[in-house]
């Protein structure tokens, strides 16, 4: 059986530091390193292509978005350390916010690309994706998305015969419990089938739950917001610290342990009849 995906979002959580993007991988290598047996686990990265990304009248202001992408620009050879240090001990994926993000990710070999919720119905993005990354593994998170918006997009995707694997998302940052609305993701795989395949959380970082019931209710694909919170950089409000991923882990592993599979099921069945075997009433003879 194909193990479980989670996905570690670093966004800009390296916040331009190469070195401080290290300490995370670093850190999280050692959570990840436990349930390697049962669950794969990914890095991701997300690039924009800065001086086309931004409009020039809006470059160097100080528009909170435009900060936040500026603030934490690395270079590619900074990049080039990073993937070299994640690469030891994850998948690599990224977000592909551009189309020259498109092709730095073909380029560089990563596991997946990685579409947005925000990128799901740009059109002219998703055209150039199915150009020229139609051999990439490729997962698009559905946030905000009515069930119109996730039919095109999915028929996009479905009609030039690429496989893309979906996310439900909840596009709230960060998201409380009881806007979490899990029975979506059945209701969508009702519709869908295995094309829906996971689950991207902005939810609050002490939340520990939602992956257990995520996987039960069928998903594969896990996404989550990381961090490292130090003396120099504080962590968002959605981002989990390395201690809030460790118990977050530890319950989707044990929902793991708890669902099985089929063909251990079925392996146990001997055990299991011979256990109700002592129950069953007896038959004797009247007459010998």
């Amino acid at each position: 059986m194909e193990k479980p995906l989670v996905i570690l979002e670093m966004a800009n959580n390296h916040m331009g530091d190469k070195s401080h993007a290290i300490k995370i991988i670093k850190t999280y290598s050692k959570i990840t390193k436990n349930f390697s047996n049962k669950i794969d686990f990914a890095f991701k990265f997300q690039f924009r292509d800065l001086e086309t990304y931004i409009h020039h009248s809006f470059k160097n202001t100080n528009h909170k978005q435009v900060r936040r992408f500026e603030d934490t620009k690395l270079t590619d050879k900074q990049w080039k350390e990073i993937f070299k240090s994640a690469g030891k001990n994850f998948k690599l994926i990224s977000t592909a916010f551009d189309e020259k993000s498109v092709i730095k990710i073909v380029k560089l070999k990563f596991d997946f690309l990685k579409i947005a919720s925000c990128s799901m119905n740009e059109w002219p993005l998703l055209e150039y994706i199915s150009k020229f990354a139609r051999k990439k593994k490729i997962i698009c998170s559905l946030g905000g998305a009515n069930e119109n918006e996730i039919r095109n997009t999915t028929s996009f995707f479905k009609n030039r015969n690429i496989n893309v694997k979906y996310l439900y998302c909840v596009a709230k940052y960060p998201t409380k419990p009881e806007n979490l609305n899990l029975s979506y993701f059945s209701h969508l795989r009702n519709i869908y089938g295995d094309l829906i395949s996971g689950f991207s959380s902005h939810e609050l970082p002490e939340e520990k739950l939602s992956g257990g019931a995520a996987y039960a209710a069928g998903s594969r694909i896990f996404e989550k917001h990381v961090g490292l919170e130090t003396k120099k950089y504080k962590l968002n409000k959605y981002s989990t610290s390395p201690k809030q991923m460790q118990y977050w882990i530890e319950n989707l592993s044990n929902t793991i342990d708890r669902f099985g599979t089929i063909k251990d099921r079925n392996k146990f069945l001997y055990k299991e009849r011979e256990n109700l075997s002592v129950f069953k009433k007896g038959i004797f003879l009247k007459k010998n």
